[in-house]
This record gives C-alpha cells, structure tokens and sequence, in this order.
C-alpha cells in the first residue's frame, strides 16, 4: 500500500522505474544539484526523455500499485457510524435537508430563514450555483495536505454544507453552527492505481493530457516529489503540503475504507 507522504513506502518501486528509464549519469547529475523547488527537480528528469515516454512509465507503474487517499469531513454521531457500516456516497444534496436542519436549528435567526433551505439547497446542488459537487466525492492524495493545508473542510465540513451555511447565514455564523455541533473525520481509503488515474484527471484522460504535450498531473507529483527527495535526501514530502485531489462519482464501499481517523485533538482553525 503506498501512502504519498511516506516516501519509503513507495520510493524503491518508482525509483527502479525512473533509473531504468533516465540511467545513472542522470540520477547522479540529480544528486548533485540544488534545486530550490520540487518541479525544477522533476523538470530535470523529464528533459533527460521525453513526457510520453515518461509520463507512460509514470501511467504503468501507477496502474500496478494500490493507494490510500483521504476524505476529511465532519460528521454528526450517527454519520461517523454510517461511513463504517455503508461506506461514502457521493453527494445528493437533497439528502442533506434533515442533517442541515439539525445542525442550523439552534441559530437565532433560524425562524427566518428556514423556510429558504429548500431553494438554497436546490440551487447550490442540482442547480450548481455554487460549488458544482452534487454526485461527487472528493479526495486527497496527502493526508498532510488536507489537515496541514487546505484544511477547510475538516474545520467546517463538506464544500456544500459551507455554500448552504454561507447562504443562510452571510454573518459566518452558520459555519461556526457545522463546526460546533460536528466533529472532524479523515477518512483513509484505498484504491486501485487505475482508479486513482481516473479520478485525478476527471476531464481529460490521463493519455488525452500526454497527448497534448504534458505530464499529467498526478504523474507529475509523484516524478517531482521522487526527485526532489533524492537530490535532498532530508527533505520531509509532508512539508509540501501536496494539493493533489481526486474525484469519484461512484459510492465507496465499506470494504474500501481502512479507517476512520478522529481529529478531535488537532487544533484545527
């Protein structure tokens, strides 16, 4: 199982790959540089081939391995229990009526305004006037990115609870409502790399994206991470704070989560 922010877990496998692919002379040439960013030093390793013979190598090596990836959220009690027993679904905005009424029925002004959570809903779901992510579920291929980085959705939950809060409530005081009465989840899951493929590059195929003159995104990541930790062996990837996501329009079963991690003791603002 690879974990990203774990070099050692996927280092030697993707490291044979790269020294097969580039040679020697080229992995020393790394060695002794001194890049200052992660891209410089996977852009060095591109320009000793080419982006389709690297990038298909890259495509083959991820297609043979098996990932874990995380989900943050906050949950209600009975929806930590759910995500165990039934897995992850993806967004069906509807659905979110009762657990919004639940969370948004101790605000002040809730009188006045729940009779506009129907329409809020609508239009920020199906309508997709903001957030665009009903029928999705969205996932990082860092853990430290989504805790340590773009954290905003285990500060205050999922992109479309915060649209509907921020409707509702433009003082902020709904999103202070999902953070009080929920608490944070990391979800570990584990997926296939053909399936992480896909999720990554969920609008142009992974070969559409070689084709048009590019390393696709994700074999990008892991080419830039790799080289810049062999030419700065101390370097700690979870520094990076890695922005790599990827989406599912497909529930997630049970089978597939590994865990569910508690965040509760992380100070998260």
């Amino acid at each position: 199982m690879i974990y990203y922010d774990e070099f050692g877990t996927w280092e030697a496998s993707f490291g044979d790959r790269m020294r097969d692919l580039v040679g020697q002379p080229t992995i020393d040439g790394l060695i002794a540089s001194d890049f200052r960013y992660v891209e410089d030093a996977g852009d060095f390793i591109s320009k000793s081939t080419n982006i389709e013979t690297i990038s298909t190598a890259i495509g083959e090596w991820l297609e043979e391995n098996e990932f874990c990836i995380f989900h943050g959220t906050r949950l209600l009690p009975e929806e930590k229990r759910s995500v165990v027993r039934d897995g992850l679904r993806p967004l069906a905005a509807t659905d979110r009526e009762a657990r919004l009424k639940e969370i948004f029925s101790s605000h002040p002004s809730w009188v006045s305004v729940e009779g506009n959570l129907a329409s809020v809903i609508e239009d920020v779901g199906p309508g997709e006037q903001q957030g665009g992510r009903e029928g999705q579920v969205h996932f990082s291929l860092s853990r430290a990115g989504l805790v340590d980085g773009f954290n905003h959705y285990l500060t205050h939950g999922s992109e479309f609870d915060q649209c509907v809060a921020r409707r509702l409530f433009p003082d902020g005081t709904g999103l202070q409502l999902l953070e009080a009465r929920t608490d944070p989840v990391l979800v570990h899951v584990r997926i296939e790399g053909i399936e992480l493929i896909k999720g990554a590059h969920p609008y142009f195929s992974y070969r559409e994206i070689v084709e048009m003159g590019e390393i696709p995104g994700l074999g990008s990541t892991f080419l830039n991470t790799w080289a810049f930790k062999v030419a700065k062996p101390s370097f700690d990837i979870a520094t990076l704070k890695t922005d790599c996501c990827m989406m599912q329009r497909h529930p997630t079963s049970p089978e597939r989560i590994l865990r569910t991690e508690a965040l509760d003791h992380l100070l998260l603002k």
